[in-house]
């Protein structure tokens, strides 16, 4: 009888138990999705950040490409004594901005 008694009592979980991790684990996965969601967003705006830059430095030359027509771009040419002086404000999509100002001499 005592090995009867012990086998009914290795059935498993019991329902509040499996309620209970079930709870344990929707709230763990919440808290690890938000965590994500912050730690993606913090990379989008760091790649931004690195491509408006990027993108300045490259409008800042004398011979430079077309900015994309998302980005605004504000870009002033000017010469004295020979030097070149480009000066560019842009603008990306998201709304970061930068201001860069290079001088070129021969």
């Amino acid at each position: 009888m005592s090995v009867a008694r012990l086998k009914s009592k290795q059935q498993g979980f019991s329902l509040p138990e499996v309620l209970c991790s079930l709870a344990l684990f929707a709230v763990v996965m919440t808290v690890l999705l938000g965590y994500h969601r912050v730690l993606l967003q913090g990379f989008q705006a760091q790649w931004q950040f690195r491509q408006l830059w990027r993108l300045a430095v490259e409008l800042t030359e004398p011979q430079s490409p077309q900015a994309p027509e998302e980005w605004k771009v504000i870009r002033q040419q000017t010469t004295a004594a020979g030097c070149v002086s480009i000066a560019v404000n842009i603008t990306s999509p998201s709304g970061r901005s930068g201001q860069l100002s290079r001088l070129h001499c021969p």
